[in-house]
């Protein structure tokens, strides 16, 4: 049998991930713009930060994008990436920040 769950800490935690909701569009716009100024390594480490963050909270597609972008950023970190791999980074950028915007404003 499961053990009857606090109102309280759900409330908190509740609370916890509306804050962190709020600040989705703010680390997805600062990974972004490491991969403007081409800071490969600084936009992994963001990613990757992002990526057990938003797994943590409860945003599926903010981690598994983000872990999409480490993992693209990762073979960057080496050299600069290549025609495709920016077309890549671009395209989940995208998707992290529609999925961070979504999570603030709720879906249409």
């Amino acid at each position: 049998m499961g053990e009857a769950r606090d109102p309280e800490i759900d409330a908190l935690l509740a609370a916890a991930r509306v804050d962190f909701a709020g600040r989705l569009p703010a680390k997805v716009a600062e990974i972004e713009v490491l991969v403007i100024r081409e800071d490969w390594q600084g936009a992994r480490l963001a990613a990757h930060k992002l990526r057990g963050s938003a797994a943590t909270y409860g945003f599926a597609v903010v981690g598994t994008t983000t872990a999409a972008l480490e993992e693209e950023l990762l073979l960057a970190a080496v050299s600069a990436p290549d025609a495709n791999a920016r077309a890549r980074i671009a395209e989940l950028s995208r998707k992290a920040r529609a999925a961070a915007d979504l999570a603030v404003t709720g879906p249409p």
